[in-house]
């Protein structure tokens, strides 16, 4: 799977699955993403786990949208590491 960001709000994970999931009704293709941190709706299942259309890893891990809202490209995984700067002058 692709490296992907997730909008609104900027999750990142990895494209799982595209396709089909007429379970979610509205038609169309949806795009199944495995989020980096459980920031999703899914495991990769729906309607409460009785089909898998992939394996997310875990609890709130997964979730579906529609393709206009994934860009894919070279999006590495966070580290909060690297969003503490130990020079800023916000925090002590």
């Amino acid at each position: 799977g692709n490296r992907c960001e997730i909008q609104p709000g900027g999750r990142r994970g990895t494209v799982s699955f595209v396709g089909e999931v007429p379970e979610i009704g509205g038609g169309g293709h949806w795009v199944g993403i495995t989020f980096d941190e459980p920031v999703g709706k899914t495991d990769g299942t729906v309607q409460g786990g009785k089909k898998r259309y992939f394996d997310a890893g875990g609890p709130n891990m997964g979730g579906f949208t529609r393709g206009k809202n994934v860009k894919v490209g070279d999006y590495p995984e966070r580290d909060i590491m690297d969003e503490l700067d130990s020079d800023s002058e916000d925090e002590l």
